[in-house]
């Protein structure tokens, strides 16, 4: 997950500087972003000591479908919708939250192993909860300001 996180930030990084920027790039690079996330979101609702819920999955992955058809119906006027500033703010905290998630889960794992226990992990073991409230919260602000922004694209399809 990490490296494929990493690759994906680093392509973006020299698309960027060689100004080989594509329509078809600014589709397929968030699309990617989204498969990542919600494959580790939907892997964490099955550790119950996680505390990740569905509800935080559905929210999440529901404003990825309407974002992405927002995209879509861009496309088709030839509008390209560039990644504004509280996506990108979004899918940091999101792969933040995955990232330290699956840190947590191989802390868990090592010190159940050896047996160690300390009591500042009580907190760490809870803290996924919280990275991924914070991640809900920022993926419905980014939502909602995509929304606003491009709304007008919405016309013929509503």
């Amino acid at each position: 997950f990490i490296f494929l996180a990493s690759t994906d930030c680093v392509d973006g990084i020299v698309a960027r500087r060689r100004k080989e920027v594509t329509v078809l790039g600014e589709f397929m690079d968030p699309l990617a972003d989204k498969l990542l996330v919600t494959s580790a979101l939907v892997y964490f609702t099955t550790v119950a000591w996680l505390h990740v819920h569905w509800w935080m999955v559905v929210t999440i992955i529901s404003r990825e479908f309407i974002i992405s058809g927002l995209r879509v119906l861009a496309a088709r006027r030839k509008i390209s919708i560039p990644a504004l500033i509280s996506g990108k703010v979004k899918t940091t905290v999101q792969l933040t939250a995955v990232i330290t998630t699956l840190l947590i889960i191989l802390l868990r794992s090592a010190t159940g192993k050896w047996n160690f226990y300390y009591g500042w992990l009580d907190f760490v073991y809870e803290l996924p909860m919280y990275l991924m409230l914070f991640a809900v919260a920022s993926t419905i602000y980014s939502g909602v300001r995509y929304i606003k922004k491009y709304f007008y694209l919405f016309g013929d399809a509503i």
